[in-house]
């Protein structure tokens, strides 16, 4: 993961395209390594930076360079570049890729800018897998209909979870006529509470930058934060879109904490879940505490047929786990730990 926002831009970049390489992505780790070779150097990289140095403190350094490059090579207006991104049907040769990229921000410094400091948004719906299994464990112990609730939702993709098919080695789970079909990679154990007996009541989401996955341009916003090389996560996105185009769902624009307030109280006949995931980075200490706080004032209103839980995939040493809390009870455990795109998946007993 991207090193603290006080480490240099070329450090930050650095350590970004060893992620991107562990991760199968050597077009982006060998852009985001040229980059930072250019920026140490001197380079437009660093007159990029300096001409607009409140960019330097942002979080997610690499990624939005690289999301920012990769929206106009989507987009056509880097056609160059677009012809060595595999993303576009390129030829994924990574050193003309930088040339190419390098040419384009010599020409392009204050659009690439405008573009670099969106907020990034990947939400990757393979993370649908982890969270389904996380709320099939309290359904199963509480099996009630359930209200779902997700903050920081992009485009909603995971607030669709049931809609989409799930195949594991030795188990399987959803309508096999999903246009999403997740095969996620696994490393030991096996998902527990399969059977039990979902049933999505309600469903609501907000974020501060709200997606709309039937609109062209904001798909590609999604499409852009995924490395132009990850052929296989592209695919799984425009597939999650199709399925979850089907369930219909209006995001709000909203503060997370703000928008819970009165609505994720726990209601009498239905299991009130809370759910969330890879957006905790993005909150300030003060942030977390708040959220904390407004869940532990909600959870003491749980009873037995008011029910409540808290699922989250967030980072935890250095993975990312996907915790499951209930209520009553604050009876806590973890789902199961993977990497940042639910791969490699260890399965837990919650």
């Amino acid at each position: 993961m991207e090193a603290a926002v006080g480490h240099t831009i070329a450090e930050r970049f650095e350590r970004q395209a060893t992620y991107c390489g562990a991760m199968g992505a050597p077009v982006c780790a060998h852009l985001l390594s040229s980059a930072a070779l250019d920026y140490a150097r001197g380079g437009v990289v660093r007159e990029f930076f300096a001409a607009h140095k409140e960019m330097e403190t942002l979080s997610r350094a690499g990624i939005r360079f690289l999301a920012a490059l990769h929206t106009c090579a989507l987009d056509g207006s880097a056609p160059a570049l677009a012809a060595h991104l595999p993303s576009c049907g390129g030829d994924g040769d990574a050193p003309a890729a930088w040339t190419a990229a390098r040419a384009f921000l010599l020409e392009n410094l204050q659009r690439v800018a405008r573009l670099y400091n969106r907020t990034p948004q990947t939400n990757e719906p393979a993370r649908s897998m982890p969270l389904l299994v996380g709320l099939l464990a309290a359904v199963q112990a509480s099996p009630l209909p359930v209200r779902l609730f997700e903050i920081g939702a992009s485009g909603g993709l995971n607030t669709r979870l049931d809609c989409y098919r799930y195949e594991g080695g030795t188990w399987s789970w959803g309508d096999p006529r999903s246009a999403l079909v997740l095969r996620n990679r696994e490393r030991g154990g096996r998902p527990l509470s399969l059977g039990a007996p979902l049933h999505i009541a309600e469903r609501a989401a907000c974020d501060l930058h709200p997606l709309d996955i039937t609109k062209d341009a904001d798909r590609r916003y999604l499409r852009s934060f995924i490395w132009a090389d990850q052929s296989e996560r592209l695919k799984r996105l425009a597939d999650a879109c199709e399925a979850a185009s089907n369930v219909p769902l209006s995001i709000e624009k909203a503060d997370a904490i703000e928008w819970l307030g009165e609505r994720f109280r726990p209601r009498e006949g239905a299991l009130t879940v809370l759910m969330h995931s890879a957006m905790t980075y993005y909150l300030t200490p003060a942030q977390r505490a708040a959220l904390r706080e407004r869940i532990g004032r909600n959870a003491e209103r749980a009873r037995a047929r008011a029910p409540m839980a808290w699922l989250r995939f967030e980072e935890e040493a250095g993975g990312m786990a996907t915790r499951l809390t209930r209520w009553p009870g604050a009876i806590e455990g973890v789902v199961a730990r993977s990497d940042g795109h639910a791969q490699g998946i260890e399965w837990l007993a919650p």
